[in-house]
């Protein structure tokens, strides 16, 4: 059976998961504060509105637009031209604005909101690409763990629905524990940022990706100018 993939574009990653990812998988995108999540993200979604002819959707749940526009352009990402060629859509999908919205008599669970956010935004530019930056901000709405997972299973099945669309869901990982939404994901990507001798080091590791073959490696990355470049050829110890 042949894997459709989609490229990252991002120097090195494609190498270490069969030339791209998985087309129609959700990918989870996991680690600590500072790792490089938002830029992974952004950077894959900015590469394929300007290298790979796929339009995007990136909806926040934590940070402004404003800051998520002005985050990528510290790399030399233009949002606002992207936006305005029709190829990027940038949702605000923070709780704040679901909360604006629900004073002025919209009804529906936050969750709800989200996923009909999401919908509409791919269906107007037939978006291939979206992420969702972070999904902690999803499975803190709710108390009752069951309920967060059957949250979290749904977004992820509707996420599967999206016609030819690769997703990627970003999450802030405290512990080294492994997670619910890892299990849940058909791809998972963990970006460390560890303590080592002479200062920090980042590596990525590919933990799983179903229907292809990957590296098992920890892959030393960096963050510079121009985004993140990984190293596919080196390999990592720290632990």
């Amino acid at each position: 059976m042949v894997v459709e993939r989609i490229k990252s574009g991002v120097t090195g990653l494609d190498q270490l998961i069969g030339g791209g990812f998985p087309r129609g998988s959700v990918i989870l995108f996991s680690g600590g504060p500072g790792s490089g999540k938002t830029t992974l993200g952004l950077q894959i979604l900015v590469n394929g509105a300007e290298r790979f002819n796929e339009n995007c959707v990136y909806a926040t749940l934590t940070e402004t637009p404003e800051d998520i526009r002005k985050d990528a352009a510290s790399f030399g990402w233009n949002l606002e031209k992207l936006e305005k060629d029709g190829k990027f859509r940038l949702v605000d999908a923070r709780p704040t604005r679901f909360l604006e919205e629900k004073q002025r008599g919209e009804g529906g669970t936050f969750s709800t909101w989200l996923w009909n956010s999401i919908q509409k935004n791919t269906k107007d530019i037939n978006a291939k690409r979206v992420a969702l930056d972070s999904i902690n901000v999803l499975t803190s709405q709710f108390t009752d763990e069951y309920q967060e997972r059957q949250a979290v299973t749904g977004l992820v099945e509707a996420l599967q629905g999206l016609p030819g669309c690769t997703s990627f869901l970003v999450f802030e990982q405290i512990t080294m524990e492994r997670t619910r939404e890892e299990f849940l994901t058909q791809g998972v990507v963990i970006l460390h940022y560890v303590p080592i001798k002479n200062g920090m080091m980042r590596a990525i590791q590919i933990l799983k990706m179903r229907r292809t073959e990957h590296s098992e490696n920890f892959h030393p990355f960096e963050m510079d100018s121009k985004g993140i470049k990984v190293n596919a050829e080196e390999t990592a110890v720290f632990f």
